[in-house]
């Protein structure tokens, strides 16, 4: 069980505040990029590439972020209230995000004329490494209450119970003190685990794309279990389409879209292949 605590913001003046969750998301694409940098140097590809896109991929996250939210989410009131859709900071969704960056990454690659899946295999190791510091944010504000540990299954009692919080009383809208999987933690563990694996995978060569297929396996799989434990008795925003909430639904097309991509790459030749010289900053100038 973690202890509740949380990290108040600090305040400036006038309405000017540095808002914990912002710091440590900011903080994820920026850490992201620094890990992109680092596998890209040794592979021969230009670091910078990764200084550039990741500003493409932050509003890029921002805008579809927020449309995945009216739309998966709450599309009764956005579509009420068309206005609403300009707050692009009002109400975030991760895969609307998710789903907006990949388009703005092969957007980006292609018009530079760069490998899709060779950076895209670095590229998933930032991003990776980028949710886990971002969701800490989550977490630290904690805007992602989850189930009650005690109305969960005994198994996700027994696996999952130590990411639970003990939230005071009037912390949750029941009002009273709770023991509540943190919805924030759990992503943010997801996140670590995803960029471990493919840490370790990245270690040898493997077949471009590689590690873009595994990816969202790890990931997915993972967020597909977490989102049991998403909270069904706090607010209305625990909207499900059928049996499974928007995000398992999206879950189960990652892991089909990275088996299917790792089908199409198995037998691609293995990189890196030895023959790369690591990008130095004189010589790309030459």
């Amino acid at each position: 069980m973690i202890p509740y605590f949380t990290i108040p913001p600090l305040e400036l003046f006038g309405p000017l505040a540095i808002q914990p969750w912002g710091v440590l998301v900011a903080s994820g694409f920026i850490l992201g990029t620094l890990v992109c940098r680092k596998y890209a140097v040794p592979r021969g590809m230009n670091p910078d590439t990764y200084a550039d896109i990741v500003v493409w991929l932050a509003l890029g996250g921002l805008v579809f972020g927020h449309l995945g939210h009216a739309l998966f989410y709450q599309p009764e009131h956005y579509f009420s209230n068309p206005i609403e859709f300009l707050k692009v900071w009002d109400g975030l969704s991760s895969f609307g995000g998710y789903i907006g960056c990949t388009f703005v990454a092969i957007w980006f690659f292609r018009s530079r004329k760069l490998d899709v899946l060779k950076f895209g295999d670095i590229l998933m190791l930032g991003l990776a490494f980028g949710i886990f510091v971002g969701r800490l944010g989550c977490f630290v504000v904690h805007d992602h209450i989850g189930l009650e540990v005690s109305d969960a299954p005994q198994l996700v009692q027994t696996l999952f119970g130590w990411m639970a919080v003990e939230f005071p009383p009037g912390t949750a809208e029941n009002g009273r003190s709770s023991l509540r999987f943190d919805g924030g933690f759990m992503e943010a563990v997801n996140g670590l685990m995803t960029f471990t694996v493919l840490a370790i995978l990245a270690r040898k060569p493997r077949p471009a794309g590689f590690l873009l297929g595994v990816a969202p396996i790890v990931y997915g799989t993972n967020r597909f279990f977490n989102d049991f434990v998403r909270h069904s008795d706090l607010s209305s925003a625990d909207n499900r389409w059928g049996p499974f909430t928007p995000a398992q639904w999206f879950s189960c097309v990652l892991v089909i879209v990275g088996v299917t991509l790792l089908i199409k790459v198995w037998n691609k030749p293995k990189w890196p292949d030895g023959t790369e010289t690591p990008w130095e900053p004189k010589a790309e100038a030459a």
